[in-house]
């Protein structure tokens, strides 16, 4: 799968050095970014070429500005742009294009006025670009929090961003925000949801063993209750467990992928590895009960299933 991939960066000002360094292509060598070919740097190109340091510019721009700047006040935002790693191998010719959508994509929204760096990076093992602006709003305020907005503000620039792009390239695919996948964590409800549908299998078990499968009477009947109860939860931990397994394979590949990229990034990896890690404990909680529930559903005559879901195509067996 092909994904259209936009990250933000907030910076007070103080990365600003360290990133013109790295996005600038001024040092002779990176030690810190093996995967920089630097007989490739040639290929880098500027849609926006800044005049001075990253620092003179983003200064520049607030003086001029004239607006209040706060202590903790977000100077600028360096922001990612990229596509996996498979597309821009298929379509190596199309990436000038590729970032020039995106370029204006983000031009329309930040103010083109207060973008002093847009490069592509093509000396490394996929094409990027960084683009750094200051977050200057219409009425001469800094404000990185309106530019960007909150975490459903950054899901709608994800959402907008994946229809510009894929307007052009069909073939992409919306990646899953952070803000979206991490709100998918191992919480008390969850454990109390999984829980319950544990008591109902034992239960289930119970009244399956005690009857020796299906026999008439008042067992026939509770188990009968406790299947009607226990199908729509055990569908629903089925497509709960497909979910997780597409959302840790995306984010194993986006680690995978930001490891490539250089290592200004390895926060925000180590961030990723921890929450994949609490998915992978979670998946493995769902298919621990899913393959119970199935064991016990294997039981039971299809019929009886039938019965009760008559326009369910049925569960796995």
């Amino acid at each position: 799968m092909a994904y259209a991939i936009l990250r933000f960066a907030k910076h007070k000002g103080g990365a600003s050095k360290a990133l013109s360094a790295h996005h600038e292509r001024t040092k002779d060598s990176y030690a810190s970014n093996p995967d920089i070919d630097l007989s490739r740097t040639a290929q880098n190109f500027h849609l926006v070429t800044p005049r001075w340091s990253y620092e003179q510019e983003i200064r520049h721009r607030i003086q001029t500005a004239g607006c209040r700047v706060r202590k903790d006040s977000v100077k600028f935002v360096d922001t990612l742009v990229t596509v996996s790693p498979e597309f821009a191998k298929a379509h190596e010719v199309e990436m000038p294009e590729y970032f020039r959508r995106a370029f204006d994509f983000l031009k329309e929204r930040v103010g083109e006025e207060n973008i002093f760096s847009a490069v592509v990076h093509m000396d490394e093992k996929t094409p990027h670009m960084h683009l750094c602006f200051v977050p200057l709003t219409r009425d001469k305020r800094l404000s990185a929090k309106e530019i960007l907005g909150n975490k459903k503000s950054m899901i709608r620039w994800q959402d907008d961003f994946y229809a510009c792009m894929a307007e052009r390239w069909p073939e992409l695919e919306r990646g899953t925000p952070a803000v979206e996948t991490k709100r998918r964590h191992l919480t008390p409800q969850w454990y109390k949801k999984v829980t319950a549908m544990d008591a109902k299998l034992e239960q289930l078990e119970a009244t399956l063993n005690n009857i020796n499968v299906f026999n008439a009477g008042k067992k026939r009947e509770e188990a009968v209750a406790l299947l009607a109860q226990l199908l729509p939860e055990v569908e629903s931990f089925q497509a709960e467990t497909q979910r997780l397994r597409d959302t840790i394979a995306h984010e194993r590949r986006n680690a995978s992928f930001q490891r490539e990229i250089n290592a200004d990034l390895r926060n925000e990896l180590k961030a990723e590895r921890s929450h994949s890690f609490d998915q992978s404990i979670k998946l493995s909680e769902l298919e621990r009960r899913c393959k119970r529930a199935e064991k016990l559903l294997s039981k039971i005559p299809q019929e009886e299933l039938d019965k009760l879901l008559p326009k369910q195509k049925g569960l796995e067996r």
